[in-house]
């Protein structure tokens, strides 16, 4: 592409000048009896009744009801019936995370068909979409943010979309998908919601969420919520406490404008121990409370801030303008507890420990102006977006390494001396994006939809090894595009078809301190779409192939540095399926078959799987509430199981995970006391204590939580 390439400070130049005269144009253009995109407003009427271990549902109708999506902003970054747009998306609403009992993103997002979390840390996202890792990178609320902290208590739903999606979003997003987490943001609903949880492990998590009218006519509106909790862990040695907050507010000055603007605190302490363990099949057959780790280790501290906005102006029925900005900072003081290595000697009796501790600083800031809107040519509607975005990540960080005696398993010894502390890294990375990018959703007939979309990215990378002094320096310059089509036979069914590119530069280095290369991919997809139930269960089908190129992947010998491991390719079937059956009974399906291999490289194995991804993954939730008059009025009840079969936890392969099955369970009672309502839930989590390991395709297992009891109480005012 770099024949085509422009001078970056034209492009700057040029994009909004390019943008507004565009607009102009089209909005001259859009006849009168132009259909409007809808405006969403997220209304409705009190549901005592409805709350859960958050204290409250909140109305959110038109995207999610109950468990059936319905609408998403994420695939078209506008709002549109998940029926009708080509592409596969998939929406975890919170009345799903709240009958689970889901504390983690993690927890929440493993319902949803190919995506497994990489990382079992509290606090930090990083997913497996469709075979391939995300890297930390997803999005909140339609930002870019590399330093993603959230707690689950601030959700009011998760979007999954499957595909590249540098079209809309650009660069250093996975190949298989994006993750974006929706916030609460302020309803036109006056509530206040308390909940109080306990659980195995010595949990106490009391949560809170409030939402004030402050002008009484819906011009201001402000919103609250929050959640602290004090956990000891299943290891030895370990423990975890936080501190969120979560405030928001929505200012409609005029009938044209609304403005909303968020924030967000999460302060952290916790313990790396539980979440390393050797890479071993000796791991495997150790209690699950045994400690790789040491008393004597300094745990980790995280603080977490987050503020943004977005501006939206309606000019008239048929074209708006928004402008969005992000600014997230993340500061780590990495303790002594987390380990550069940790491995089995030749005896199969002793661990070698070397730790690895110091600050990391991460800093991402995204500002985005777009206009969209309706017009006709002839009797084709478009709905239309076009739109700048300039993108800039930072992070910062320096590492000092000591060691540890070897820990012989079979009689360890605890409270040890860590060795003196040297210097082994010191590093800033810098991602610069600056695009531009346009969408336009054809309606053809009422049965035959089109999207065509491009975006064109400007990037820089810049790394700097302060220990050398040496830096090395990647700009790159790609135009993604997007085709999709849907065709609907009956308004119940639609067959799509949709082909992408995406662009994933990387700020990842090698041992060397060389830039790896971007990466490319590319994907084709064929599915339907089925409604059944009067539109209450919502089905999606879906077959995919994704390749990709020059993948960072960890370096098997330096977890620390990354590799290019070439091309790599993805392929499968997805199905999901989600919504009520009958009144009362709700339920949540998934399967996929992911076949995700090495199909070139110049080092490692072709035919190698890719860690962590598992060959078949599904699972099935289901719950049913007593209907009002029955016996058990108030009552509900839930159950699920999750299936993998065996996968591979490094690459190049050398260590199988085996496969699992888990089971999960919940009961509820609603129930009032003098008029107020009290939800009170009980989860049983990994009922049958199943040792679940997971892999982040280095040299070391993280295991997931062991049988868990967790009991709430919930109210609202």
């Amino acid at each position: 592409m770099n024949m085509y390439r422009i001078p970056r400070a034209e492009l700057r130049a040029a994009l909004p000048l390019m943008l507004l005269s565009t607009t102009s144009a089209l909005a001259q253009s859009a006849p009168p009896d132009t259909v409007a995109l809808e405006q969403i407003t997220v209304a409705g009427e009190r549901r005592s009744a409805a709350f859960g271990s958050n204290g409250g549902r909140m109305p959110n109708d038109l995207f999610v009801q109950g468990y059936t999506p319905k609408r998403t902003t994420t695939a078209l970054k506008i709002p549109a019936p998940i029926q009708d747009i080509p592409v596969s998306v998939q929406v975890v609403p919170q009345e799903l995370i709240q009958d689970r009992g889901a504390l983690t993103i993690r927890q929440a997002i493993d319902t949803v068909s190919g995506v497994t979390s990489s990382n079992a840390i509290p606090g930090s996202q990083s997913f497996r979409i469709r075979g391939f890792n995300d890297g930390f990178s997803n999005l909140r609320d339609g930002f870019r943010e590399t330093s993603n902290q959230q707690d689950v208590q601030g959700i009011e739903r998760i979007e999954v979309l499957k595909g590249p999606a540098s079209v809309l979003y650009g660069g250093n997003l996975a190949a298989g998908g994006v993750v974006n987490i929706v916030t609460k943001t302020p309803v036109d609903l006056n509530f206040a919601n308390a909940a109080l949880t306990g659980g195995s492990f010595g949990l106490v998590r009391p949560t809170f969420d409030v939402n004030q009218d402050l002008t009484g006519d819906g011009r201001l509106v402000m919103r609250i919520n929050g959640a602290f909790d004090r956990t000891d862990t299943y290891r030895d040695f370990a423990y975890g406490d936080s501190k969120f907050v979560n405030p928001s507010l929505r200012w409609r000055p005029t009938a044209q404008d609304e403005i909303i603007v968020r924030a967000q605190v999460l302060q952290s302490n916790f313990s790396y121990g539980p979440y390393q363990s050797p890479l071993s099949r000796t791991t495997l057959r150790l209690p699950y409370s045994f400690s790789f780790s040491d008393p004597n280790l300094r745990d980790s501290h995280r603080n977490a801030e987050r503020i943004s906005y977005d501006w939206t102006h309606k000019f008239d029925e048929n074209l708006r303008f928004r402008s969005g900005f992000n600014a997230s900072a993340v500061n780590y003081d990495i303790g002594t507890d987390r380990f550069a290595v940790l491995r089995f000697n030749a005896d199969g009796r002793t661990v070698s420990r070397t730790f690895v501790t110091g600050p990391q600083h991460l800093r991402d800031y995204d500002w985005q102006n777009e206009f969209s809107g309706t017009f006709y040519t002839g009797d084709i509607r478009h709905d239309w977006l076009a739109g700048v975005e300039t993108y800039w990540s930072f992070n910062s960080a320096t590492s000092f390494q000591g060691t540890l005696p070897n820990l012989n398993i079979f009689a360890p010894v605890y409270g040890v001396t860590p060795s003196a502390l040297r210097l082994s890294a010191s590093s800033d990375a810098s991602f610069t994006n600056i695009a531009g990018y346009v969408q336009d959703f054809m309606t053809l007939t009422p049965q035959i939809r089109l999207l065509l979309g491009g975006r064109y990215d400007v990037t820089d990378t810049v790394n700097l090894n302060r220990l050398t002094n040496r830096t090395s320096a990647n700009a790159a310059d790609r135009f993604s595009p997007r085709l999709g089509i849907t065709y609907e036979p009956v308004p119940t069914t639609a067959l799509f078809a949709n082909w992408a590119n995406g662009f994933v530069p990387t700020t990842q280095t090698t041992v060397s301190g060389a830039t790896l290369p971007p990466s490319a991919s590319e994907q084709f997809e064929v599915g339907v779409k089925q409604q059944a139930f009067d539109g209450r269960v919502q089905a999606t089908v879906a077959l995919f192939q994704v390749t990709r190129t020059n993948v960072p992947t960890p370096d098997p010998t330096n977890a620390t540095f990354s590799i290019a491991s070439g091309e790599q390719q993805s392929r499968g079937v997805e199905v999901d399926i989600a919504g009520e059956i009958l009144p009362g009974w709700k339920g949540v399906v998934s399967y996929a078959y992911t076949f995700a291999d090495v199909t070139k490289d110049n080092r490692l194995p072709v035919g190698d799987l890719l860690a962590g991804v598992a060959r078949h993954a599904g699972q099935v939730w289901t719950t049913y509430e007593f209907l009002s008059g029955s016996v058990l009025d108030g009552f509900g009840i839930g159950a699920g199981i999750r299936a993998e079969t065996a996968r591979e936890a490094t690459l190049p392969n050398t260590f199988k995970l085996p496969g699992y099955v888990r089971l999960d369970a919940a009961a509820w009672y609603r129930f009032a006391i003098q008029g107020q309502p009290f939800r009170a839930q009980l989860n049983l989590q990994n009922i049958t204590d199943r040792r679940i390991y997971d892999t982040d395709g280095a040299n070391v297992l993280r295991p997931t939580v062991p049988f868990t009891v967790l009991a709430s109480i919930s109210t609202q005012f």
